[in-house]
């Protein structure tokens, strides 16, 4: 295992040259102008004007620090992303360890040190260690592991410990509540734990501390209502056709599969996507499969039954988004079920093959996706840190147009990411499909992903 955890770090590290892309430049400039604005910092978590999300911990916060503290660094951020990640890496550790002990498991800690190491290993990771935006997952997953690791660890604990434990649930609720909206469903896995272990009879205390947490939920949900606007579509929750296709997603992503693979099959090479799924699935499918049989017997039949609820409720609203689907949204998901893989191997000579078959799957899994040009995430990431270099090493005009033909494209820096880099007022930069006949100079980016200055008198 030890060599799973240094093929999971080195597989990470690259991660740390990644350019700011997408929603970051918009958190920034929206940092950068609230910390101009010598704004409190607790007006994050009481804002004045509605928002898509709130996520003051996360987020607003978050980025006032990273602009503040971190100067607005790429780099700086992602070494932040990766700790945070080894941090709730360590959270699952936690859990799993406390999870053991109440369970009366032997090996607790070595079955602690397989969990996180397994977890910190998963390709479902790709995103939030590559996009500063997504460091609000690896915060819901530290404070959610902790929460439920004082949760099993409350019951055998002695009476004074016992109360500090059972009180620190709503206060980890609330932090992860701030971090992310799926905070919501802890009091749910709480009870799913608790049938896991067998705890029987809740005590008083356990009683008022479960209280507490959905009492918080419910504070929550009056503040998230006042404090945001309609959510975008993309994040609508329906049911229909999409119910099976996040379905099939959600296979996918405790399977080790890429969203990008996925993408290819719909958009791309057929042929290739299905190689590339087959390479990542089957090895993790195989690990999953190795450490259920050889371990069937060491988990109870309530406990299996528990862990695929506990999987599935974790996962809950994102089976109905109506559109958007990414792996790092099964984080929370595979807590559990990996937990119960570390159970299964612990004093198993097959823990090596696991072990290999993991990382064999994560590293084709993720290198495969750093090495894709766009549509890939990371290559769109690259290509707009490309052109926004260029135009570093030029005069922009402002106010400063831009014609552009491929939105998604163009997501990859925005608007938001040329007024960061170019110090170009954010209202000065216009984009449209076109080069207005009134600009004295254009920037147009075309299909491909090329660009060029064009003058007004020729058209686009």
């Amino acid at each position: 295992m030890a060599l799973l955890a240094v093929s999971a770090l080195v597989m990470w590290l690259p991660a740390l040259k990644t350019p700011f892309w997408g929603d970051d430049y918009v958190f920034l400039l929206a940092a950068r102008a609230t910390n101009a604005a010598g704004m409190p910092w607790w007006s994050d978590f009481w804002p004045t004007s509605p928002l898509l999300f709130w996520r003051p911990l996360s987020q607003e916060g978050y980025w006032r620090w990273v602009e503040a503290v971190l100067g607005g660094n790429a780099h700086s951020a992602h070494v932040v992303s990766l700790v945070l990640h080894m941090a709730a890496s360590l959270g699952v550790a936690l859990f799993g360890f406390r999870l053991a002990r109440a369970c009366r498991w032997p090996h607790a800690g070595r079955i602690a040190a397989i969990a996180g190491i397994v977890y910190a290993a998963l390709a479902m990771h790709l995103l939030p260690l590559h996009w500063a935006a997504a460091a609000n997952n690896a915060m819901l997953a530290l404070f959610t592991t902790l929460l439920l690791a004082a949760w099993a660890s409350a019951r055998d604990a002695a009476p004074v410990r016992r109360a500090l434990l059972l009180a620190s649930t709503p206060v980890l609720l609330a932090l992860g509540l701030l971090s992310k909206e799926s905070a919501a469903l802890t009091p749910g896995l709480m009870l799913v734990v608790a049938w896991f272990v067998g705890a029987g009879r809740p005590g008083r205390g356990a009683l008022v501390a479960w209280l507490a947490c959905v009492g918080v939920v419910a504070a929550w949900l009056v503040l998230r209502a006042r404090f945001t606007t309609d959510a975008d579509t993309a994040y609508e929750l329906t049911v229909g056709g999409n119910l099976v296709r996040n379905t099939l997603s959600f296979v996918a992503w405790m399977s080790n599969v890429p969203r990008e693979a996925l993408r290819m099959v719909l958009t791309g090479d057929r042929m290739q996507a299905l190689a590339w799924i087959a390479a990542t699935a089957l090895p993790m499918l195989a690990a999953w499969g190795i450490a259920s049989w050889r371990g069937r017997s060491r988990l109870l039949r309530r406990q299996w039954v528990a862990v695929a609820v506990f999987a599935g409720l974790a996962y809950g609203p994102y089976f109905l988004f109506s559109w958007n689907s990414y792996a790092y949204y099964a984080a929370i998901a595979a807590v559990f079920p990996v937990i119960a893989l570390a159970r299964c191997v612990a004093d198993d000579a097959q823990v090596l093959v696991v072990a290999a078959l993991i990382a064999l799957s994560s590293w084709i899994a993720v290198e495969g996706s750093r090495r894709l040009d766009h549509p890939g995430l990371i290559g769109r990431a690259r290509w707009a840190e490309s052109l926004l270099q260029d135009l570093e090493r030029q005069p922009v005009p402002a106010p400063m147009h831009v014609a552009i033909r491929d939105e998604h494209r163009f997501y990859a820096l925005g608007q938001a990411g040329l007024a960061w880099r170019l110090g170009i007022a954010p209202g000065d930069i216009r984009v449209a499909t076109r080069c207005p006949a009134s600009a004295r100079h254009c920037l147009v980016i075309d299909e491909t992903g090329r660009w060029h200055w064009r003058p007004p008198s020729v058209k686009p």
